[in-house]
């Protein structure tokens, strides 16, 4: 016996479908279509019955029922979803669409479907509002407008930036005990020199007080002053050395700056073979070849980083016990708009069944404490997040070669300086008599200001800011303030705020003197500000240079006049 459900509706149906299925059949009655079909599907019955025009009705229904699911489904994301018109007029959206899209977002929002429609393609944008970031993906339907998903990405972008301390962190700790040996190397033998030189000044005294020979004192003499010259300019090369070390470690810092700026790429390359000397001349020899003549438009923090993770991976793919035949190779070069940056290596290159897996987080094939997985996809994403790709050509036994392709920046072509370009070293003889202020919260170093330019100006000097500060208001007459960026209880920049307050004209008379911008306030001052600036350590010319560009008027960040004898005594 058949069994059949019938559906009442319209109501009364049922009744004569009932008598004329009779005893044949077992039957049952519905009030809702929906439910029938659900029933037969089930296995409840074997047939339904319906009236066409009922089921007509039914069917019209369950377009609207799917649409009414689709909205409320639209409704439960947390996203925004918005259909734009041609005409830019917001057509349908979800609670959290319309909000946006209504809101101060809206022109951006508009902009992006614009540009989804116009190429027909898809448009990627990121915003800002109050705090939180949104990744807005247009999607173009050819004639009839565009389709925008706005996802709020402030949680993804502050993993992604643990992902890079994470990262960082890492490398720090490789780099940290290269970097030691580095400043240990020179630092020992400075430290050397400055006791011998000490050695050599009690055997001049006593040359000086017992004169039993003259003529064979003043041989002596001759020797010992010519030795002692000979330690001072080895000292001078082993801190100029430090310097270098500190210099091409402080580019690797800041790695949440944003700020985009034309970046030369050699000058990067070299900067992080520097830090990695210790870890490279201990596995393989370097084969340099940067004939790049365009600057990439990046954060040359982040560049950095994409370098050194390469040029770190290429080095630990390399067995140790075979140094002698190692070798890493780094290119650059320009090919048609782009900058292309190569690394590579003759190890034994990457297995083909691990090469599609390279760029995963997490994944890596090092051994326990040497790889945290992340250096290949961080740097994949810094590249691609500037408009650039890495590619990968490996061959077993033959060795990896990884390829960054960067857009060039053409606002940069044919000005990049020479890597290996070093400033100019300005006289020293011939500057005019200045008046200058030095300001610092180190005693020991306002000494050394007044050793080096004691003679040649006429120097007063101030511990901490709240002293120059009195002393400016009692005397503002000087040519020159040579101040130190970051002091406690008030720093340089709280000086220059207030001087440029109470003393105006003194404010452009600054020079900054700093060991590195640690603070944002402070990196941030150093970029939106005017004011002269030198790196400690510094060289003596440069300083007299500065100071001279500065009193004058002239552009402190202008090359330095080329003219007068080159003598390195202050005169």
């Amino acid at each position: 016996m058949a069994r059949i459900i019938l559906v009442d509706d319209p109501p009364g149906a049922a009744r004569t479908a009932a008598e004329t299925v009779g005893p044949r059949g077992k039957h049952q009655i519905e009030t809702s279509f929906a439910r029938s079909v659900t029933a037969a599907a089930s296995g409840e019955a074997d047939f339904v019955l319906v009236r066409a025009d009922a089921l007509r009705a039914a069917l019209t229904g369950g377009d609207g029922a799917r649409e009414a699911v689709l909205r409320e489904t639209f409704q439960a994301f947390e996203d925004g979803v918005c259909l734009v018109g041609a005409d830019g007029q917001l057509q349908i959206a979800n609670a959290p669409g319309e909000r946006l899209y209504g809101g101060a977002l809206r022109d951006e929002l508009e902009a992006a479907a614009r540009e989804a429609m116009s190429g027909s393609a898809t448009a990627d944008r990121s915003l800002s509002l109050d705090g939180q970031v949104y990744a807005v993906h247009a999607y173009a339907l050819p004639g009839r407008g565009a389709v925008l998903y706005v996802r709020n990405a402030t949680d993804e972008r502050e993993r992604e930036i643990g992902r890079l301390q994470a990262e960082k962190l890492a490398s720090i700790g490789l780099l940290a005990a290269g970097v030691a040996h580095e400043i240990n190397n020179p630092a020992a033998f400075v430290l050397a020199n400055i006791e011998a030189l000490a050695g050599h000044l009690r055997l001049i005294e006593e040359r000086l007080r017992e004169p039993a020979d003259p003529a064979a004192a003043r041989r002596g003499l001759s020797d010992l002053l010519f030795e002692a010259n000979m330690i001072l300019q080895e000292s001078k090369e082993g801190m100029a050395r430090i310097h270098r070390i500190v210099r091409d470690l402080g580019s690797f810092s800041h790695v949440d700056e944003e700020a985009n700026a034309p970046v030369n790429v050699n000058l990067a390359i070299e900067s992080t073979l520097g830090m990695l000397r210790n870890e490279l001349k201990y596995r393989a020899r370097v084969e340099r070849d940067l004939k790049a003549s365009r600057c990439v438009r990046a954060s040359g923090a982040r560049l950095g980083q994409v370098f050194l993770n390469l040029i770190l991976n290429a080095a630990q793919a390399l067995d140790e016990a075979q140094s002698r035949r190692n070798l890493v190779r780094v290119r650059s070069f320009d090919d048609g708009p782009d900058v292309i940056v190569e690394v590579g290596d003759n190890g034994p290159g990457i297995p083909p069944e691990l090469l599609p897996r390279i760029f995963e987080s997490f994944f890596t094939t090092k051994p326990r404490g040497m790889g945290t997985g992340l250096g290949l996809p961080i740097s994949l994403g810094i590249v691609r997040a500037l408009g650039g790709e890495i590619l990968v050509d490996t061959r077993p036994g033959e060795g990896a070669t990884f390829r960054v392709r960067l857009p060039a920046d053409d606002l940069t072509a044919g000005t990049m300086p020479a890597a290996s370009a070093a400033p100019p070293a300005a006289p020293v003889r011939g500057y005019p008599r200045r008046r200058v202020l030095a300001v610092d919260d180190e005693a020991l170093l306002l000494k050394a200001y007044r050793r080096m330019i004691g003679d040649a100006h006429e120097l007063t000097t101030a511990l901490g800011g709240h002293e120059a500060l009195r002393l400016l208001e009692r005397d503002p007459n000087f040519d020159v303030i040579l101040c130190d960026l970051q002091m406690p209880d008030m720093s340089g920049m709280e000086l220059h705020a207030a001087v440029r307050l109470r003393i105006p004209p003194l404010a452009e008379r600054f020079v900054f003197v700093t060991g590195g911008a640690f603070s944002s306030d402070a990196r941030r001052f150093l970029e939106e500000s005017v004011a002269a600036v030198i790196q400690k350590p510094f060289r003596l010319e440069d300083l007299m240079a500065l100071i001279d560009r500065t009193a004058s008027g002239r552009d402190p960040t202008a090359a330095p006049p080329a003219a007068g004898p080159a003598d390195s005594r202050v005169s």
